[in-house]
């Protein structure tokens, strides 16, 4: 009897952990400051007084200009990847409106062949004005031939200022991308 239930709980254990999701990004939630992230000092602030969770966030300013001021970071995509969901915490403050889009605070994942040139690039989110503390997720189906992804926090062209906190990306299956997209 008790070894039937040390092979049950041995399994249910074994179960959980090949079920667990994964977060390949490293560092996500800025704990070890800006570890595993590129783009310096010069772009970025680690900010331990303003935070969704844990004992940092990053910030990024622009008082004047309209410069790229963003911080990246690449990870593998494992072979049979169907999709991944990206998701994080953001805070702004007066981020400037300008006339594109694509001009705001920004999360951006970008999926890049082995040499590491971009196959597609995808906005998880674009944000202006002032907001609080505001979780953003989006699951993006993986196109083919992508090996590697980049994932870029940013001010694009734009003044203002902006925290980030909790970046996640998830490997999630055929069946949870469609819950999640049922249009596709």
């Amino acid at each position: 009897m008790i070894m039937k239930q040390f092979l049950f709980f041995s399994l249910l254990f074994l179960n959980t952990i090949t079920n667990a999701q994964i977060n390949l990004i490293k560092n996500g939630g800025f704990e070890r400051e800006a570890a595993n992230w590129r783009g310096g000092d010069d772009i970025s602030t680690i900010s331990p007084y303003d935070k969704k969770s844990g004992k940092n966030s990053v910030l990024i300013n622009q008082y004047v200009g309209t410069d790229w001021k963003g911080i990246d970071q690449i990870f593998l995509v494992a072979k049979g990847t169907y999709a991944i969901e990206f998701s994080i915490w953001i805070k702004t403050a007066s981020i400037e409106e300008q006339k594109e889009a694509y001009k705001a605070g920004v999360m951006i994942a970008e999926f890049l062949d082995e040499s590491e040139k971009s196959i597609v690039s995808e906005p998880i989110t674009q944000i202006r004005g002032t907001t609080p503390w505001t979780f953003y997720k989006k699951a993006i189906k993986t196109p083919s031939g992508a090996k590697k992804v980049r994932i870029m926090l940013a001010l694009a062209q734009t003044s203002g200022s902006i925290y980030f906190d909790d970046v996640s990306a998830i490997v999630i299956s055929e069946a949870d991308y469609l819950k999640q997209n049922p249009e596709n």
